[in-house]
């Protein structure tokens, strides 16, 4: 994956107002449309691309300096102002948010969980990443950061023998299987509070079962029957 920089206006850069916003690019192979994966209403934007389709190739041959035409941003984002009314009515430091993301999705949450950790509330965020191996978690390092500031980190491996890695990222805690797999556990097990709001970002079977989830979590009997009642907020 490759982390790009956009120079944009003053104005252009106000509209980006929550985590989760996407533009779209006009690049000389064909229209693309990228998650802006840097603070909010920040310049330059930031777009982290996994090279994958014409657009985004185009976009990885382009010379620094070159001019684009975007259109955005777009989408609701993330309604995180929920996130904030309940700790404001419930007046408490800090409500627990799980941020569930698979492989480069992990960009949607970006701006999110680097907010959270400027706002001193790291340790109630949780972030549960889905990728195959170790060696594919993108922005390594950066989320190694998060965890020394706080965040506690799940790595959902979907490789068995990844598990033995231990030395790689020693601060994150392994799981196998699918993110939502996971998330579903931790929910069980009581590891995640009562009240937990799940942000999410993947593919579309994905959030179907984290949505799932919080459905199971409101009705009696359901198969969450220890874990907390959930709230599920997706930016699509």
């Amino acid at each position: 994956m490759l982390l790009f920089t956009l120079e944009v206006s003053a104005e252009l850069a106000a509209a980006y107002v929550t985590a989760g916003q996407y533009i779209e690019v006009l690049t000389p192979s064909g229209r693309g449309y990228f998650v802006l994966a840097g603070d909010v209403g920040a310049r330059p934007w930031e777009l982290l691309v996994k090279v994958a389709g014409e657009a985004a190739e185009s976009l990885s041959r382009l010379p620094v300096g070159s001019t684009l035409a975007v259109r955005g941003p777009l989408g609701a984002g993330f309604p995180v102002e929920q996130v904030e009314q309940v700790e404001q009515v419930e007046q408490t430091e800090s409500s627990h948010v799980a941020v569930a993301v698979v492989g480069s999705a992990v960009s949607v949450a970006r701006a999110f969980v680097r907010q959270r950790i400027r706002d001193g509330v790291a340790t109630s965020t949780h972030l549960f990443v889905g990728v195959r191996s170790v060696d594919e978690l993108p922005l390594m390092d950066e989320i190694e950061g998060w965890a020394e500031r706080g965040v506690p980190v799940v790595l959902c491996l979907s490789r068995t023998e990844e598990h033995d890695r231990s030395l790689v990222f020693p601060k994150a805690s392994r799981a196998h299987g699918y993110v939502q797999r996971a998330l579903r556990l931790a929910l069980e097990d009581g590891q995640l509070p009562h009240g937990t709001r799940v942000i999410a970002a993947g593919p579309n079977a994905m959030l179907a079962e984290v949505r799932e989830l919080a459905v199971q979590s409101r009705a009696d009997g359901a198969a969450i029957t220890v874990g907390p009642r959930i709230e599920v907020l997706t930016n699509v």
